[in-house]
Protein backbone atom coordinates (compact mmCIF):
# COMPACT_ATOMS: atom_id res chain seq x y z
CA UNK A 1 0.00 0.00 0.00
CA UNK A 2 1.64 3.22 -1.11
CA UNK A 3 1.35 6.30 1.16
CA UNK A 4 -1.34 8.55 -0.37
CA UNK A 5 -3.63 5.30 -0.12
CA UNK A 6 -2.34 5.01 3.62
CA UNK A 7 -3.30 8.53 4.18
CA UNK A 8 -6.65 8.28 2.82
CA UNK A 9 -7.47 5.59 4.73
CA UNK A 10 -5.97 7.44 7.93
CA UNK A 11 -7.89 10.36 7.08
CA UNK A 12 -11.91 8.41 6.69
CA UNK A 13 -10.63 6.60 10.17
CA UNK A 14 -10.05 10.53 11.47
CA UNK A 15 -13.01 11.82 9.96
CA UNK A 16 -14.86 8.49 11.76
CA UNK A 17 -13.00 9.36 15.27
CA UNK A 18 -13.93 13.38 15.15
CA UNK A 19 -17.69 12.37 14.48
CA UNK A 20 -17.85 10.10 17.50
CA UNK A 21 -15.79 12.50 19.79
CA UNK A 22 -18.60 15.00 18.60
CA UNK A 23 -21.22 13.13 18.96
CA UNK A 24 -20.79 11.73 22.47
CA UNK A 25 -20.77 15.02 23.67
CA UNK A 26 -24.07 15.58 22.43
CA UNK A 27 -25.76 12.18 22.40
CA UNK A 28 -25.48 10.00 25.53
CA UNK A 29 -23.39 7.45 25.51
CA UNK A 30 -24.41 3.77 25.54
CA UNK A 31 -24.72 2.12 28.72
CA UNK A 32 -22.33 -0.42 28.02
CA UNK A 33 -19.39 1.84 26.52
CA UNK A 34 -18.98 -0.32 23.54
CA UNK A 35 -19.21 2.36 21.05
CA UNK A 36 -15.78 3.91 22.80
CA UNK A 37 -13.77 0.92 21.58
CA UNK A 38 -15.04 1.00 17.93
CA UNK A 39 -12.18 3.16 16.87
CA UNK A 40 -9.67 0.44 18.21
CA UNK A 41 -11.46 -1.94 15.13
CA UNK A 42 -11.41 0.96 12.50
CA UNK A 43 -7.45 1.32 12.61
CA UNK A 44 -7.24 -2.41 12.81
CA UNK A 45 -8.17 -2.64 9.18
CA UNK A 46 -4.42 -0.52 8.68
CA UNK A 47 -2.62 -3.90 10.34
CA UNK A 48 -3.81 -5.84 6.65
CA UNK A 49 -0.38 -4.22 5.55
CA UNK A 50 1.62 -7.08 7.22
CA UNK A 51 0.00 -9.22 4.16
CA UNK A 52 2.14 -7.01 1.61
CA UNK A 53 5.22 -8.60 0.77
CA UNK A 54 7.35 -5.84 0.10
CA UNK A 55 7.11 -4.57 3.61
CA UNK A 56 10.08 -4.63 5.60
CA UNK A 57 10.02 -3.47 9.02
CA UNK A 58 11.93 -4.67 12.00
CA UNK A 59 10.72 -5.85 15.52
CA UNK A 60 12.58 -2.91 16.92
CA UNK A 61 10.35 -0.51 14.65
CA UNK A 62 7.02 -2.18 15.21
CA UNK A 63 7.79 -1.98 18.95
CA UNK A 64 9.37 2.44 18.65
CA UNK A 65 6.03 2.76 16.97
CA UNK A 66 4.00 1.74 19.64
CA UNK A 67 5.65 2.92 22.71
CA UNK A 68 5.43 6.58 20.27
CA UNK A 69 1.62 5.98 20.15
CA UNK A 70 1.03 4.90 24.09
CA UNK A 71 3.15 8.26 24.57
CA UNK A 72 1.09 9.82 22.27
CA UNK A 73 -2.08 9.24 23.83
CA UNK A 74 -1.36 10.59 27.01
CA UNK A 75 -2.87 14.40 26.58
CA UNK A 76 -5.62 12.59 24.49
CA UNK A 77 -6.25 10.71 27.79
CA UNK A 78 -5.95 13.29 29.95
CA UNK A 79 -8.12 16.05 28.30
CA UNK A 80 -10.91 13.08 27.64
CA UNK A 81 -13.52 12.58 30.68
CA UNK A 82 -17.03 12.06 30.82
CA UNK A 83 -19.96 13.45 32.90
CA UNK A 84 -23.50 12.35 34.06
CA UNK A 85 -25.80 14.83 33.16
CA UNK A 86 -29.31 16.00 35.23
CA UNK A 87 -31.03 13.32 32.80
CA UNK A 88 -28.74 10.64 33.94
CA UNK A 89 -27.04 9.80 30.99
CA UNK A 90 -22.97 10.00 30.51
CA UNK A 91 -21.72 11.91 27.70
CA UNK A 92 -18.29 12.90 26.87
CA UNK A 93 -17.49 16.06 28.44
CA UNK A 94 -17.11 18.78 26.04
CA UNK A 95 -13.61 20.02 25.81
CA UNK A 96 -11.97 21.42 22.74
CA UNK A 97 -8.46 20.49 23.52
CA UNK A 98 -9.10 17.01 22.77
CA UNK A 99 -10.13 18.65 18.58
CA UNK A 100 -7.14 20.20 18.74
CA UNK A 101 -4.94 16.94 19.70
CA UNK A 102 -6.08 14.67 17.19
CA UNK A 103 -5.85 17.48 14.17
CA UNK A 104 -2.40 18.11 15.45
CA UNK A 105 -1.51 14.30 15.35
CA UNK A 106 -2.71 14.23 12.63
CA UNK A 107 -0.58 16.99 10.75
CA UNK A 108 2.45 15.38 12.31
CA UNK A 109 1.43 12.29 10.24
CA UNK A 110 1.72 14.37 7.14
CA UNK A 111 4.76 16.50 8.25
CA UNK A 112 6.14 13.11 8.60
CA UNK A 113 5.44 11.00 5.90
CA UNK A 114 6.30 14.07 3.50
CA UNK A 115 9.92 14.55 5.56
CA UNK A 116 11.40 11.25 6.16
CA UNK A 117 12.78 9.59 3.24
CA UNK A 118 15.36 7.59 5.10
CA UNK A 119 12.64 4.81 5.72
CA UNK A 120 10.74 3.30 2.16
CA UNK A 121 7.19 4.58 1.77
CA UNK A 122 5.88 1.54 2.63
CA UNK A 123 7.42 1.08 5.90
CA UNK A 124 7.02 4.52 7.35
CA UNK A 125 3.35 4.29 6.36
CA UNK A 126 3.00 1.04 8.12
CA UNK A 127 4.95 2.89 11.52
CA UNK A 128 2.64 5.64 11.26
CA UNK A 129 -0.11 3.03 11.15
CA UNK A 130 1.30 1.40 14.23
CA UNK A 131 1.92 4.65 15.96
CA UNK A 132 -1.77 5.59 15.48
CA UNK A 133 -2.96 2.51 16.50
CA UNK A 134 -0.78 2.67 19.80
CA UNK A 135 -2.50 6.22 20.42
CA UNK A 136 -6.02 4.94 19.32
CA UNK A 137 -6.20 1.82 21.31
CA UNK A 138 -4.51 3.26 24.82
CA UNK A 139 -6.64 6.29 24.77
CA UNK A 140 -9.99 4.50 24.00
CA UNK A 141 -9.32 1.35 26.14
CA UNK A 142 -8.13 4.60 29.05
CA UNK A 143 -11.28 6.21 27.94
CA UNK A 144 -13.39 3.07 28.19
CA UNK A 145 -12.06 2.34 32.00
CA UNK A 146 -13.05 6.37 32.94
CA UNK A 147 -16.32 5.83 31.40
CA UNK A 148 -17.18 2.56 33.46
CA UNK A 149 -15.95 4.43 36.82
CA UNK A 150 -18.08 7.17 36.24
CA UNK A 151 -21.47 5.08 35.48
CA UNK A 152 -20.26 2.65 38.46
CA UNK A 153 -19.80 5.62 40.82
CA UNK A 154 -23.43 7.18 39.59
CA UNK A 155 -25.04 3.37 40.00
CA UNK A 156 -23.60 4.01 43.69
CA UNK A 157 -24.92 7.16 44.29
CA UNK A 158 -28.72 6.10 42.52
CA UNK A 159 -28.26 3.61 45.23
CA UNK A 160 -27.42 5.75 48.51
Amino acid sequence: MNSTASLMISAIIFFFILRGQLSGMHKPLKKSGITLLLPILYISTSLTQLFDPTLHIREDQVIIALLIGMVVSIPLIITTNFEVRDNGNTFIKRNRTVFVLLIVIFALRFLAIATIKSIDPSTLSFMCNLVTFGYIATWRIVSFIKFRSVTSSKLVDLNA
